[in-house]
């Protein structure tokens, strides 16, 4: 009989363990400025140049902008290049949720939007389109629209930047 508490006990400690593990909590306190210069260093220097969106240009882009209260997106200066990275912060994990949606939205506007344009005019371009991603982590979401290796970096590096220790 003491065997199956013993066991049991066991089981739940596991079971606590494994669950305390499964869900990643993720830091509120980095600026987005700070993250978007970060995730901008992975594209080497001489390869884009970058300018940022105003806060006027993203309250018409991203219609949930009450929602955040720190946004930066920058984006390629050259006119052939449709590269994009996006960090925004919003007040709390429920709102980051509707602002995740936003960024998908935004990312499928422009996949629909672009693609046509894209063939005819700079057919390298339409991987980019491809490749684009939001992700969330906690309060932030971010965004990428460049070549899926870059994409990846962007993610890899705002994870390890934002995953508490």
């Amino acid at each position: 009989m003491k065997k199956r508490y013993i066991v049991f006990i066991l089981m739940l400690l596991t079971a606590a363990v494994f669950c305390s593990c499964a869900k990643e909590e993720f830091s509120s306190t980095l600026s987005c400025k700070d993250l978007s210069s970060t995730l901008e260093s992975e594209f080497s220097p001489d390869k884009t140049e970058f300018s940022r969106y105003t806060d006027e240009e993203l309250k018409f882009l991203f219609p949930d902008s009450d929602v955040y209260n720190e946004a930066i997106v920058i984006y390629s200066t050259d006119s052939v290049d449709i590269t994009e990275i996006g960090v925004m912060r919003a007040e709390s994990e429920k709102e980051a949720v509707a602002l995740f949606e936003d960024a998908k939205n935004y990312i499928k506007d422009l996949q629909e939007q672009k693609r046509e344009f894209l063939q005819s005019y700079s057919p390298k371009e339409l991987s980019k389109l491809n490749s684009a991603e939001a992700k969330r982590f906690g309060q932030y979401v971010v965004f990428a629209i460049a070549e899926q290796g870059d994409v990846d970096k962007v993610f890899k590096k705002a994870e390890m930047l934002l995953t508490k220790n």
